[in-house]
Parts: structure tokens; C-alpha cells; sequence
């Protein structure tokens, strides 16, 4: 089947019927369709194209099997794949309300086990940014207010802005124990980190003094953060976490330069945590003096190109697309962008309102 009438058919999809597609397409065959696979298809194109080259064969046996699982008869090709199409008669019509039947009961077993974080309650988020020696610093903040207030963010706590590296820490481990403190029911949190940054997880002060990233997680885990348990914890790490540079390669096909226990209630230490670096490990991270942080600017277009609705891998698979589709220039010389995806959620997380 061609990817272009595959195209046409996702295109009909709604982005909550897209994620239930890609869920079923995983649990069909995880082996060909990674966790890593589907999040990269974070839109109908990449979606049909994955189908194409994974199922060169039977692409559309596979597609209109993943639209009788979402329930959408309508787009199946065939009479057989739409069961209200033709009216059958006898012992055919039984036959076929009993194997309608199975579909659905196995229908309906497959949605539930696409279970989502609850993000009814309340959000709270805490940021920390350095803006002496960092020119454009003040735009981060400027959009991630935005960001933080699209998604519901509330910090109630304040924000904390331009720390010495040994006041970096404390800061946020009050945020943590204000949490604990709460009377009110918290969804999720969310901690932005905007500074200079070192290799080994190391994030800077305004004087230039350093805190380990690995103690600002250790501050959410379950053993620390009570409040938070089975809620997800997201970090933002806009920093460098080295000095080395990548200028890129030229593409081979240079077309385009666009850019088991169900009983044991015991829960692993670090969990439900989704971590977004700005650079790869011992990479450098880009700020603009006028626009600010390369990846901060991404997420804000991408966020006002409405990725409201998205899952978070989605929305940050895009963000990583929008970043690794341009060329930035340092000394003259072009150099790339691409950011880091950590994740031990253990649902599916939308952001949306």
C-alpha cells in the first residue's frame, strides 16, 4: 500500500485516536514497533512512513487491523472490515454479532490497559534561571511563563532567580518539602533548570559554584517526596553538559535543506520521571543573545503551534524535530542541536488543560 493513502487515512485520526493507534500497533508487534520508533512518529507523515518501511508487505492489512481496534469501521477498506456495511441475514448475521462481540470485549481490554496519569488536581512548577552572563536568559523566562501558564502550571512558591550555586539546592529541596506540606491534591510537578551547565551533571550558580543534578532528583523520589508518589516529575535541564561541539554531517540524500505481583504495593525508588536535556551528554547547549535558549524557543513554537493535546513524547519528539531541522552558527562555523529524552513513566502523560 502506498504511504500516501495510509497518509490519507491517519490524517482522519484525532490525536487521541493516533496514540491509541500506536499503542496497539506496539502491542501487535513490539519487536518491529519500538517504544523509540513510535514516539519519533510524532505526526501522521512519520506515522505512515514507519507503517510503510516496517510493513513493506502487508501495510495494509496491519492499518486496517489498527482501525477495527480505535473502532473506526468507517475508514476500513472492504465490507468485511466495516461490519454495519452490508446487512446480513440467518446464521451469517450471528456469526458475525459474535465475533463482533469478541472484537469488542478484546477492544475494550486493550483500552484499559492504555492507562494515563491523573492531571485533574493541581500542577505546581518551580524555575530557577541564572541570567548574569547569559544574554537572552531573560526570553527563557519570558516564554517559559508562557509555556508554564498554557499548561496550568501554578508556583506558588515563587521562582528563583540568579542563585549562587550553593543556594541552587536548598531552594529547590524547600519547593519539595512545601509539597509535602500541601493540603491540596498535586497532579504533577514541573522543575526548570536554566543556567550554565558542566560535564558529569553539574549545574552553575551566577558565581560560578556547581550542584549535582542527581541530588536535585534524589529530592523527588519516593522515598523523599511522599506527596508525589505515582504522580509524574518533570525536568527541564536547559544547560550545557560539556564543551564539545557538533557541526553536523550532510545528509546522503541532499534533496532538501530544510529545515509480579498485583498485591506487592512497594514502588521502586526513582519512578514516573520524564527528564529533557538540552543537549546530548558533553554537548554544548545554544543561546541566542536576542532570542534566548535555543530549546526554550522550540518549545514555545511548538507549543503555539497548539501541541496542547500532545502525549509529552510527542510533544518533545517535536521539539527535538524543530531543533535538529535548523543550523545554527557559532564563530562562523555550523553547528547542530539535538536534546535528550529520559523517562521512567510508568503512563502514558498529557500536559493538556
Amino acid at each position: 500500500m502506498a504511504a500516501g493513502r495510509i497518509l490519507g487515512v491517519l490524517s482522519q485520526l484525532s490525536q487521541e485516536q493516533l496514540a491509541t493507534f500506536k499503542f496497539h500497533l506496539q502491542e501487535r508487534d513490539p519487536t518491529r514497533f519500538t517504544t523509540m520508533d513510535l514516539e519519533g512518529a510524532w505526526n501522521c507523515p512519520a506515522l505512515a512512513t514507519l507503517l510503510v518501511q516496517r510493513c513493506p508487505r502487508e501495510a495494509e492489512e496491519v492499518l486496517r487491523e489498527m482501525l477495527l481496534q480505535i473502532g473506526r469501521y468507517d475508514l476500513c477498506e472492504g465490507a468485511e472490515a466495516a461490519p454495519a456495511a452490508v446487512p446480513r441475514t440467518g446464521k451469517q448475521q450471528t456469526t458475525h454479532r459474535t465475533s463482533d462481540t469478541r472484537f469488542n470485549e478484546r477492544t475494550e481490554q486493550s483500552h484499559r490497559k492504555l492507562v494515563t496519569y491523573d492531571m485533574s488536581k493541581k500542577r505546581v512548577a518551580f524555575m530557577m534561571c541564572v541570567t548574569t552572563g547569559r544574554s537572552g536568559a531573560e526570553k527563557d523566562i519570558e516564554k517559559m511563563n508562557k509555556w508554564l501558564d498554557k499548561f496550568q502550571f501554578r508556583r506558588p512558591y515563587g521562582d528563583c532567580i540568579d542563585p549562587n550555586g550553593k543556594e541552587i539546592l536548598p531552594a529547590v529541596e524547600k519547593f519539595r518539602d512545601q509539597i509535602n506540606q500541601s493540603h491540596d491534591e498535586i497532579s504533577c510537578c514541573l522543575i526548570a533548570l536554566m543556567s550554565h551547565g558542566k560535564s558529569n551533571g553539574l549545574i552553575e550558580g551566577k558565581d560560578g559554584g556547581t550542584v549535582d543534578l542527581n541530588n536535585i532528583f534524589a529530592l523527588f523520589n519516593n522515598k523523599e517526596c511522599l506527596k508525589l508518589q505515582k504522580k509524574p516529575k518533570i525536568f527541564i535541564i536547559q544547560a550545557c553538559r560539556g564543551g564539545n561541539v557538533d557541526h553536523g554531517v550532510e545528509q546522503k540524500d541532499h534533496k532538501s535543506e530544510k529545515a509480579d505481583d498485583t498485591y506487592d504495593l512497594r514502588l521502586p525508588t526513582t519512578v514516573d520521571y520524564y527528564i529533557i536535556y538540552s543537549s546530548q551528554k558533553d554537548y554544548v547547549s545554544l543561546r541566542n543573545s536576542e532570542k534566548g535558549s535555543r530549546m526554550i524557543e522550540a518549545m514555545y513554537d511548538v507549543l503555539s503551534e497548539d501541541g496542547t493535546e500532545w502525549y509529552i513524547g510527542d510533544l518533545f519528539t517535536q521539539v527535538n524535530y524543530k531543533l535538529s531541522e535548523q543550523t545554527f552558527h557559532v564563530d562562523e562555523n555550523p553547528v547542530k542541536q539535538t536534546i535528550i529524552m529520559e523517562s521512567t513513566l510508568t503512563k502514558s502523560l498529557y500536559l493538556a488543560p
